[in-house]
């Protein structure tokens, strides 16, 4: 699936032209290079991006239990309001409810996204300082996670996503028979992530942002419960007529552009 996410990110990104950008960045260094100025760097419109920070969940065991979470990010700007960026990261989730439940979880997942990025300052104040942006982004993804629900008094095992006798459910299906060889350790379900972000360019490739982030989760398991009941979400009968269940987190972020001189490798 993930592979999927990466022939897709590579399809977008060389089949939309980039003729903005050339115009801004890759022509004037050129130009300059020609004149003379052999110091002129050509910026790429692609960049990498590594973030951290710390995760909140909303759902049944909704008492929060702040964990972390890490990422690392491939990106493309088609111009300087549009970008496109492929997003893996690693993370945990966590919380508690007493009453009724007496438990806590402790999620730990992976998420692949691809994310569209719109520079709100490039497109409403083209006349500002562009060492300051802010985006607001949204995107789809794969979220693959393994949940665990613990009693709070005596930490015994209550809920759990998966074991040995776990089974795959069909793609784009809620209800039904698992299908697929037991002993799945992790859960995938789709996830729409949704943020807004803002970022100060501190040097010329170098930028560093902070970036809060929602997602909708397509499973109302992520904590290991469904619902107001103690039933195990493990089995066929996972989803309640409850919502869905969220998470976010706040990130700092730093970002490297790539950059060449136009004469080097050139003889």
């Amino acid at each position: 699936m993930i592979r999927k996410f990466l022939q897709l990110f590579a399809i977008i990104t060389l089949c939309i032209p980039v003729r903005a950008q050339r115009r801004t960045s890759w022509n004037d260094a050129y130009r300059n290079y020609k004149n003379g100025n052999h110091n002129s760097k050509i910026i790429s419109p692609y960049s990498l991006t590594v973030r951290g920070g710390l995760t909140q969940f909303y759902g049944e065991l909704g008492k929060q239990d702040m964990l972390g979470m890490l990422s690392i990010g491939l990106n493309r700007s088609f111009n300087k309001s549009i970008s496109l960026g492929f997003e893996y990261s690693t993370g945990k989730l966590g919380g508690e409810e007493i009453p009724f439940f007496n438990s806590y979880f402790i999620n730990e997942y992976n998420a692949a996204e691809l994310l569209v990025k719109w520079n709100l300052m490039e497109q409403f104040a083209q006349n500002h300082n562009d060492d300051l942006d802010f985006s607001i982004y949204g995107g789809l993804g794969l979220m693959m996670f393994s949940a665990n629900a613990y009693d709070i008094t005596s930490n015994k095992l209550l809920r759990f996503t998966n074991s040995a006798t776990s089974a795959r459910n069909q793609l784009f299906l809620r209800w039904g028979n698992p299908h697929g060889k037991p002993g799945i350790r992790k859960t995938n379900e789709r996830i729409i992530p949704v943020g807004i972000e803002a970022n100060y360019k501190l040097f010329e490739k170098l930028i560093f942002g902070i970036d809060y982030r929602f997602y909708f989760v397509r499973s109302d398991k992520v904590d290991a419960t469904s619902g107001m009941r103690l039933i195990n979400p493990e089995e066929a009968d996972t989803y309640s007529k409850t919502p869905n269940d969220k998470f976010s987190f706040l990130s700092f972020s730093v970002m490297y552009k790539f950059s060449k001189y136009p004469g080097h490798g050139k003889r």
